[in-house]
């Protein structure tokens, strides 16, 4: 399987996910509990899965704005002690977005928690219709998605995406400040319909920088993997996932090897 693309941004992006591996240790903080790029990286993933979602339905993009990113991440990092808070302090989230920085005629709120990553929140959401209408509303214009992690906590993972359709009195043309969307920082691959990829252990299409930390947590024993996607992490094909695995998978994802498997 050959690399099709790889986007001017990957250096940054998985810089801040790929781990260090030698021969003789392997030094791994996957959960990205310490890493606030980590956390960026995984909200424009959300951003981007719901833009191709409102795109294929015909709809206009949403913006992502740095502050409302910052927002979001205020609220989820809020839901860890309490996941099923529907106000901050008492007061309604709306509260804690500055109208003189992101004046809004009209916003709403998805949650998620227990949920490790981008892929899995997003068909969470899409499951459910009251928050599928929400992110699919044509209205709205802008976005802001944040990610919170504790292990000792109750649900561990906690998302928060805040939507909001820009009071266009207040802001004429629309925009705010910093809005972007974001580039699809991953490693294309092509598919075979029904077919497990070596490499794509989430088996969503791509191979990159996710995959790598679902292969992290499973070599440190924090999840298990199903035998598909054993299957698929067996990067070198030997018949044993290990840390040469996880090696291999790091430097195709960085572009340092030009195909997967690995034959050895």
């Amino acid at each position: 399987m050959k690399k099709t693309n790889i986007f001017k941004r990957i250096a940054t992006t998985f810089a801040t996910v790929i781990i260090a591996i030698s021969a003789n240790t392997f030094s791994v903080n996957t959960t990205a509990s310490e890493n606030e790029s980590d956390y960026t990286a995984m909200a424009d993933r959300v951003i981007s899965l719901v833009n191709e979602a409102r795109e294929e339905a015909g709809l206009e993009p949403v913006y992502a704005v740095p502050y409302l990113n910052e927002v979001a991440e205020e609220r989820a990092e809020k839901c860890v002690a309490n996941p099923a808070q529907t106000k901050i302090g008492g007061n309604h989230f709306v509260t804690l977005i500055n109208y003189d920085i992101a004046p809004w005629s009209d916003v709403a709120e998805t949650t998620a928690t227990g949920i490790a990553t981008p892929e899995e929140t997003f068909n969470y959401w899409k499951s459910s219709p009251t928050q599928w209408a929400t992110i699919m509303n044509p209205e709205f214009t802008h976005m802001g998605v944040g990610v919170a992690y504790d292990p000792d906590s109750t649900c561990k993972w906690y998302w928060q995406q805040i939507l909001i359709e820009v009071d266009t009195f207040e802001v004429p043309d629309g925009n705010l400040d910093g809005q972007y969307i974001p580039a699809t920082d991953e490693v294309a691959v092509q598919s075979e319909e029904n077919a497990q990829i070596t490499g794509d252990i989430d088996n969503d299409g791509v191979i990159d920088s996710f995959d790598y930390v679902l292969l992290c947590r499973y070599l440190t024993n924090q999840i298990t993997l199903d035998s598909a996607q054993l299957e698929s992490a067996d990067i070198l094909q030997d018949g044993v996932v290990d840390y040469s695995d996880a090696d291999c998978l790091r430097k195709y994802i960085l572009g340092q090897i030009e195909e997967v498997p690995v034959k050895l």
